[in-house]
């Protein structure tokens, strides 16, 4: 899960199971295996990246309830609002369960 604000950390902890290479070696290895130049890479990098980062951020405002239901569905789509209302209704079942109530 992301805090609010922390998207950024999301995003480097679900990468912190690779291991960590320099940027230059990555994009090195990019431009030898696709035959693209750099700016093209460098640009479907950040449009990925943002891509990502605000996938990231309109799941955890519509978590936090911060979006609608309708604002998040016209974000992340119909099915991601629904995989994420069952895992907040499973949770708080899990958490009543545990609790006895």
């Amino acid at each position: 899960m992301i805090e609010r604000g922390g998207a950024m950390v999301a995003v480097l902890d679900d990468l912190a199971g690779e291991p960590e290479r320099p940027i230059a070696q990555e994009l090195d290895f990019l431009i030898q295996r696709t035959g693209q130049d750099e700016l093209t890479l460098l640009s479907q990098a950040m449009r990925l990246g943002l891509g990502l980062l605000y996938r990231q951020t309109a799941e955890q405002a519509f978590i936090d309830e911060v979006l609608t239901r309708t604002e998040a569905v016209a974000a992340i789509g119909p099915q991601r609002v629904s995989e994420i209302e069952y895992a907040k209704q499973a949770l708080a079942q899990d958490v009543r369960r545990g609790l006895g109530l």
